[in-house]
């Protein structure tokens, strides 16, 4: 017998509605944001003894790289051993407490507005799910608490404890008010979007409006600005994932926005095991999007949809009726978890004190699912992280993930239409040093000092002398400037909407063109930036054809166009050179490598 998950048709009502766009702070479009890790950032007293003094007295170099925003991992009351032996932010042990190791409040105040003189944000990272297990907040409200994840206690956000909502929410509120934090990094969850709506109302409501960006997709209910894993780089184990479109056919990368199919099915089950389905995306996807995905993966369940409904876009959505089967009828469902492709957002159905727990008895379930427009986000790209370098990665890699690539960092990140993240160090190449006591194993195991974990990353500025080393950062230094210079046409949008885009054909002589990135062209009313990449280790000389048409520039009878890469003077040009413009990159991991960007001009 097939039984009908009622209680999912009510609840799937709830998601239907259109979440309307935030209000985000004008200035959120304009972020480029990277990554410290406090502890490891500098070393006035030897290995793991960074603080925030280290941190403002590194304000003069972040201000000339260029970067908007520092997002700061490593500020509140934290334990020393928890997560790889080492002190992190994730063992929290207190959210309203700053750790003294780092510093004093008059310390972090002063990093902060010095910050702010230099024109650059600040983000704190929030542990939303728990504390420590022996965190002084749970003998004062162990109400407060229910069961744990990652070694620790977590908080109960939905057991109605209305004085954890006004504790965690004046908590938050304090530290912008306090002290001028311009926003906030939220780890694993967000949890309680309510609560952080009222954070965000307050920040506005003291004159200091804040930016909420969670770790990946959650739906914030239009809470958060953008994300930090809407698109990442790299697989956190493995490097860098060469399969995401950003890293070949960043136009390409923008047109999937508009799918929405249902590709898994996770069964979750009260004992902590899960079965799960999967969909085949390949007849209705093209190649280059279907290598995202595991082209044959494998589930216990089998996934029947009963109804074809036309393709769902953000204009239009259609319910969409769910045949599962090959559930385990002798275990009870906890949760039920569908993640569509495209927007890579779960629906989570059955989630701490629901009322859907309990279900058991039958292998076969039917629901009906009606598609929601998630979460209206900036678009955002991640280039590295502190998770790069997880448990499990090779001991002899290095965990940064452009290594030096000018095209990864710059193609793929700093020249797309989204908000930027990258790791401290990233940024000229930096050799990994593990702080000594970081160990392999999350949990403390294992020959200490041969971690990969790129939190624990100890930076040696010394290296910095090193000619490539300088080179590097000289490029990116470039690179952010020119994205800064022209930031009208870098600035991202909303993810319902599509940036303005287009490919540029190439054609290249010594190498084959399928194995460089695809050239793209971003465009307004008055210019366009063409943008080309190659990931190879020679030189690559082609010829462009840039089309304008269908831009609001195809009717333009004047024009200029300026090498923004290799520097040189705008030479006038007619409409139709453009079809056959000359273009020669250096290889990769070298100077002046790796990329090529030219702007296009309206001439008065």
């Amino acid at each position: 017998m097939t039984k009908k998950l009622v209680l999912l048709l009510s609840i799937a009502v709830i998601f239907t509605q259109t979440i309307t766009a935030q209000d985000s702070p004008e200035w959120a479009k304009d972020l480029i944001i990277c990554e410290i890790a406090t502890r490891g950032f500098t070393s006035p007293d030897g290995p793991e003894s960074g603080n925030f003094k280290g941190v403002q007295e590194k304000l003069p170099y972040l201000q000339k790289l260029g970067i908007t925003g520092i997002w700061l991992t490593g500020t509140n009351l934290g334990d020393p051993k928890h997560f790889y032996n080492i002190w992190t932010q994730y063992a929290c042990v207190d959210p309203a407490k700053l750790d003294p190791a780092l510093g004093t409040s008059g310390e972090f105040k002063a990093l902060i507005d010095e910050a702010h003189q230099r024109g650059i944000k600040v983000f704190m990272d929030v542990i939303t799910h728990g504390v420590m297990n022996d965190s002084p907040l749970i003998k004062e409200h162990p109400e407060w608490f229910r069961g744990g994840s990652w070694g620790m206690t977590d908080f109960d956000w939905y057991g109605n404890h209305k004085d954890l909502d006004d504790w965690w929410v004046k908590t938050f509120t304090d530290w912008v008010v306090d002290y001028g934090i311009d926003g906030y990094r939220l780890d694993v969850n967000i949890y309680r979007p309510d609560l952080w709506k009222l954070i965000k109302q307050n920040a506005v409501g003291a004159g200091h409006p804040i930016v909420v960006f969670n770790e990946s997709w959650v739906h914030s209910e239009g809470s958060g600005d953008f994300l930090q894993r809407m698109v990442t780089l790299s697989n956190q184990r493995m490097g860098p994932d060469m399969n995401v479109l950003l890293h070949r056919d960043v136009t390409k990368h923008y047109q999937q926005f508009d799918y929405f199919r249902i590709l898994e099915v996770e069964i979750q089950y009260t004992d902590k095991s899960a079965d799960h389905g999967y969909f085949d995306v390949k007849p209705f996807l093209d190649a280059a999007i279907v290598g995202h995905y595991d082209p044959n993966p494998k589930g216990a369940l089998k996934l029947t949809l009963l109804n074809s409904p036309v393709q769902p876009t953000l204009e239009k959505q259609e319910p969409q009726r769910l045949l599962i089967e090959g559930v385990n009828p002798d275990k009870v469902i906890r949760r039920v978890s569908i993640r569509p492709l495209g927007w890579n957002l779960r629906y989570n159905f059955g989630i701490q004190g629901s009322l859907l727990a309990g279900f058991t008895g039958s292998s076969r379930y039917e629901m009906e699912i009606t598609p929601f427009v998630p979460d209206r986000l900036l678009y955002s790209t991640q280039l590295s992280s502190h998770d790069d370098g997880w448990e499990g990665s090779p001991l002899d890699k290095n965990p940064y993930v452009a290594e030096g690539s000018r095209s990864m960092f710059g193609y793929s990140c700093l020249f797309t239409p989204s908000i930027p993240l990258f790791m401290s160090g990233e940024e000229f190449n930096a050799d990994y040093i593990p702080l000594p006591s970081h160990t392999p194993d999350l949990w403390g195991k294992g020959e200490q000092g041969k971690g990969r974990w790129l939190y624990a990353s100890m930076i040696d500025w010394e290296q910095l002398k090193q000619p490539s080393k300088q080179d590097m950062l000289d490029d990116v230094t470039r690179m952010i400037a020119i994205r800064k210079a022209d930031v009208d046409l870098f600035r991202p949008l909303t993810s319902d909407k599509k940036p303005p885009l287009k490919t540029v054909a190439l054609q290249t002589t010594g190498v084959d063109k399928d194995s460089i990135p695809v050239p793209y062209m971003l465009y307004n009313e008055r210019k366009a930036i063409v943008v080309c990449g190659n990931t190879t280790d020679m030189t690559v000389k082609g010829v462009l054809n840039i089309s304008l048409a269908g831009t609001p520039l195809e009717n333009a009878k004047r024009l200029q166009i300026t090498d923004l890469w290799n520097g040189g003077k705008a030479k006038r040009i007619k409409a139709e050179d453009l079809q056959k413009y000359p273009v020669v990159m250096k290889p990769d991991k070298t100077k002046r490598g790796g990329v090529a960007v030219l702007k296009i001009e309206v001439v008065q």
